[in-house]
């Protein structure tokens, strides 16, 4: 028990040793006072004079170092709130609440799935749109009780060299087999053309169709949730900006801007290129749905149209069944 004080004792000097000594001068100060109290000795009246002084000056000695510690507690204090403001500004920029962050590929899939799941508008600017058809527009044909705007930049399929460039593109990145010869970027955008077009037709999306002039490796998938910007190689990391913040405002700006001056398609309407059910839609419809689509060099009003399927995209050079078979290519129900 003794041992044991005393090396609270022994720590309590290390961390205060102005209060410690404070303390064993008042209390030998009151000892001797007690001793002479009980006349066990005697003392004068100087000694206790000097002794009142002593107290007296151990206690404003004790106050100093205590004013002087709070101080410097204070200092140490208004160091960690300002480390904790830095790590806060830290975490918006790269964490939790930044406009913008990486993402690991894992994770892809899961935030464009649940980006779906609270849509009621989408945005997309990219190559051959095959998520677009497997995945994104069966998702948002779901939504029955409102239109859901569908905003989509692609590459213009009739462009030859642009398909080409794009084609050279892909094969010097490595990109899947059947995507990197510049027919098969045509029939592949044909394809979701068409895609387009018949969920216009058969659903409450209601698309919007512009074409670029030039390619970039750059995919951009926007929704009233956020922004996802992705690369064509999977194993790559994607960039994830949240709803509201600069980065996913300005995107969707930018593209709002862009549609007013980019070429426009004009998709056709009718039920006879467009059956009900997604599985009956052959060759023919393609075709008959593809010949009617015409071009309008920009939204700006007065502005004629062109059709759609002019030089290398004649319909003379397609194979549609061959297109046929990319509309609804990776839609499982």
């Amino acid at each position: 028990m003794a041992s044991s004080r005393f090396r609270h004792f022994l720590n309590a000097a290390k961390d205060s040793p102005s209060d410690v000594a404070t303390s064993l001068t008042v209390a030998a100060i009151v000892v001797v006072t007690l001793l002479d109290m009980f006349e066990v000795i005697s003392l004068g009246q100087e000694f206790l004079s000097g002794a009142a002084i002593v107290v007296l000056s151990a206690f404003l000695m004790t106050l100093l170092v205590s004013r002087k510690t709070s101080v410097e507690q204070n200092v140490v204090l208004q160091n960690v709130v300002t480390d904790l403001s830095a790590i806060k500004r830290d975490i918006e920029i790269r964490g939790v609440g930044a406009h913008v962050v990486e993402i690991p590929r894992e994770e892809i899939g899961t935030r464009l799935e649940s980006l779906l799941s609270s849509s009621n508008y989408w945005h997309f600017r990219g190559g051959l749109g095959g998520w677009q058809r497997s995945t994104a527009l069966p998702a948002l044909s779901n939504v029955r009780n409102q239109d859901v705007s569908y905003s989509m930049h692609i590459l213009n399929p009739a462009d030859e060299d642009l398909c080409s460039r794009y084609a050279n593109y892909r094969a010097s990145a490595g990109q899947r087999t059947g995507t990197t010869e510049p027919q098969n970027v045509r029939d592949e955008l044909l394809g979701l053309l068409y895609a387009v077009a018949w969920y216009k037709a058969c659903t409450r999306v209601d698309p919007k169709v512009s074409f670029l002039y030039s390619y970039s490796p750059l995919r951009y998938d926007l929704s009233n949730a956020g922004l996802i910007v992705t690369v064509p190689d999977m194993q790559e990391r994607a960039i994830y900006a949240p709803a509201g913040g600069w980065y996913c405002t300005s995107v969707r700006d930018e593209m709002d801007q862009a549609s007013k001056a980019l070429p426009a398609a004009v998709l056709p309407s009718g039920e006879g290129m467009f059956p009900r059910q997604w599985r009956d839609v052959s060759a023919q419809h393609v075709r008959e749905a593809l010949e009617a689509t015409r071009v309008r060099p920009s939204k700006l009003p007065g502005q004629p149209s062109q059709p759609l399927l002019t030089g290398w995209a004649d319909s003379s050079n397609l194979d549609f069944e061959k297109i046929a078979q990319f509309p609804f290519k990776g839609r499982l129900h």
